[in-house]
């Protein structure tokens, strides 16, 4: 039990969290490394395209992205206030920077490890194991449905009201299976039958995490379950969460605004969601590290399509990847190699609320 009643589950110790970190600090390091050396011909290409920009307006646009950060770094600070926890806002934004450089670093299972590491993060720093995964858990949900809200807006803006429709959908396809999970956790009878199927597959599990085969297994998912639904949002705290996931959505769309005046062209304003759309869309598949290639072909195809040349749509692409992914990447990349820096404290030194 922790200290507000909540049943926590084991996590690894200041030891093995330690050489944890160090394989993910040191595999990202390597897949960026890697990363600039596959691409390095594109790279001066990509440079060479990036002549005659207006600088001002490159500089505007990383802002825009890093205080598109800040909305997610403010957003988990809320969440975690609601649950009775806490985390110092430097700790808090270098392990959200981190945690996106392991995602953009490594394709396919990039999400999951830094899901993975954020969880074990933020646990060390005091926060009981089931308002973490709370907190992780409503903010992908917070940001599912306010994408769904800004691709509606967009098609709404070009008249597609199907389209407005589609992305209401996709939303609850999206969205209400994971909800349902987590409001089936404070009914009791739903909640007992999950912990059965959970602790069948931690003890299958318990054959190779030695974690799972001490104690009482069931007991564990039980009171994690348990603690799980024990979290509420207040009205605030909800409104709060949705406008921070709604406005990193909307900063990021203005960061593409933002570098299409850099190279001079002119904005679509009438199409320019859909158009950013297509490129968080590709990138979301992650078929690549951090999207490349793929981000790049989608934004330049929806450009030409919107009507503006490729020999303008390309820069433009270029100086938007340059501020959403690059720049964001590179400071994340230095807090791993750091340490996940200004702000750090392990499990032993509890936070205040």
């Amino acid at each position: 039990m922790s200290g507000d009643g909540t049943t926590e589950l084991p996590v690894t110790g200041p030891r093995g969290w330690s050489r944890w970190q160090l394989l993910v600090r040191a595999a990202v390091v390597l897949a960026v490394a890697v990363l600039v050396v596959v691409s390095r011909h594109r790279i001066a290409e990509w440079w060479d395209g990036l002549v005659g920009v207006a600088w001002g307006w490159v500089a505007l646009a990383a802002v825009v992205q890093l205080v598109s950060m800040q909305c997610l770094v403010q957003q988990l600070r809320v969440l975690l206030r609601a649950g009775g926890g806490a985390v110092p806002w430097p700790a808090a934004t270098s392990t959200l920077y981190a945690g996106n450089a392991i995602s953009a670093g490594l394709p396919f299972a990039g999400a999951a490890a830094s899901t993975a590491y954020t969880y074990r993060r933020l646990h060390a720093l005091g926060n009981g194991a089931a308002l973490v995964g709370w907190a992780l858990a409503v903010s992908g949900i917070a940001s599912t449905a306010t994408l769904a809200l800004v691709l509606a807006f967009g098609s709404a803006m070009t008249g597609s009201v199907a389209g407005a429709f589609g992305a209401f959908v996709a939303t609850a396809a999206g969205v209400l299976p994971v909800l349902g999970i987590v409001l089936a956790f404070r009914h009791a009878r739903t909640r007992a039958a999950l912990v059965r199927v959970f602790s069948r597959g931690a003890r299958l599990l318990g054959r190779w995490v030695p974690a799972l085969r001490d104690g009482p297994v069931e007991e564990r998912v039980e009171g994690f379950l348990t603690s799980l639904g024990s979290f509420r949002l207040s009205v605030p705290a909800a409104a709060g969460t949705g406008l921070y996931a709604l406005a990193n959505w909307v900063l990021d769309a203005a960061c593409l605004a933002l570098a299409l005046q850099a190279v001079g062209a002119p904005v679509p304003w009438q199409g320019l969601v859909l158009v950013w759309a297509a490129g968080t869309l590709v990138s979301s598949a992650r078929l690549t590290p951090g999207g490349i290639g793929v981000v790049e072909a989608a934004l330049v195809a929806a450009l030409v399509a919107s009507g503006l040349p490729a020999s303008q749509a390309v820069p433009a692409v270029l100086v938007y990847r340059l501020a959403s992914l690059w720049l964001l990447v590179s400071i994340g990349a230095v807090f791993l190699v750091l340490g996940s820096g200004a702000g750090r404290r392990t499990a032993e030194e509890p936070l205040s609320p």
